[in-house]
């Protein structure tokens, strides 16, 4: 049987990718509250989809890749 340890995990990240489609830009404290899990959590998530190339982590949270590409191309 396979484990669903990290079950919850993905589905956070997918969650947290899925807002970032909507909104471009997703809040780390914002997250916290609506997934009830601690700062450390968020991090790990952000870090891990940074790493992937998913997102872009600014100071209060994370942007959209897409995002960050374009404000980069009108510099």
């Amino acid at each position: 049987m396979m484990s669903t340890e990290n079950r919850p995990s993905i589905q956070r990240q997918q969650t947290i990718l899925l807002l970032l489609a909507l909104d471009g830009k997703v809040f780390s404290e914002t997250l916290k509250l609506r997934f009830n899990v601690s700062d450390r959590i968020i991090y790990n998530d952000m870090i891990y989809l940074e790493k992937a190339g998913l997102l872009k982590r600014i100071d209060a949270g994370a942007i959209a890749v897409e995002a960050c590409s374009e404000s980069q191309e009108e510099k």
